[in-house]
């Protein structure tokens, strides 16, 4: 097998991280539809514990994987992973496809990410070793553009793998859009706080659980 080529018949694997605090529909219908597109035959969404490049979450972490599970119950090919969850160091996006490439080692591994992070992807540990594990897909996100580091490493990889992920083992940078839910999480705490109402912003279930467990609350 080549460096970039997959065995016929290999599973498609795509791993969506984020804080997920709490999850809604705006992390829902984008995993979704790239599950879909991509034709995967998993798709693993990971909550982090210690996120390394924005603050700590306010939701703990049983609680927001809780709430994950209870989101993705019904849905075929999601799987909550709580490898970085349960893991009590910075969560690497390295570490995690590394130990998803040695449980899977002829998959075709697809790490989703935003543009917003793409463009500092220079900052991410390890970023050049990923692209020989993994294949990227970077989702655009609205108001978010490439710096001179990403576009520059979009056409390199472009250039030397092509454009599309196809039977590509690793090293392929794809580009897609899927539907944009002007939804956020920070709004959504903020909403629970001022005791304003956030039906239709994320599962009911999940809705339920934040009643019951009292989450987001401001402090009393």
């Amino acid at each position: 097998m080549s460096s970039h080529t997959k065995e016929a018949g290999a599973q498609r694997i795509g791993l969506f991280g984020g804080t997920f605090d709490p999850v809604h529909f705006g992390h829902l219908r984008p995993a979704v539809e790239l599950a879909e597109r991509f034709e995967l035959d998993k798709l693993h969404l990971v909550p982090n514990h210690r996120p390394v490049h924005r603050g700590p979450a306010r939701a703990n972490t049983q609680h927001r994987i809780a709430m994950l599970e209870l989101a993705t119950q019904p849905t075929d090919h999601l799987v909550v992973d709580t490898r970085e969850a349960l893991r009590d160091e910075p969560s690497y996006t390295f570490d995690t496809l590394s130990r998803v490439r040695d449980e899977s080692p002829e998959a075709t591994l697809i790490f989703f990410m935003g543009l917003d992070a793409f463009a500092q992807f220079d900052t991410w540990h390890q970023w050049e070793d990923i692209l020989t594990i993994a294949n990227l897909v970077v989702v655009g996100r609205p108001e978010a553009a490439h710096s001179a580091f990403s576009a520059a490493l979009l056409a390199k990889q472009q250039s030397g793998c092509g454009e599309r992920i196809r039977d590509h083992y690793c090293g392929v940078i794809e580009q897609c859009d899927v539907t944009q839910l002007a939804i956020s999480a920070t709004d959504i705490r903020r909403r629970i706080g001022q005791e304003l109402t956030v039906r239709f912003l994320l599962p009911e279930r999940v809705t339920e659980y934040i009643v019951q467990n009292q989450l987001y609350l401001p402090p009393q």
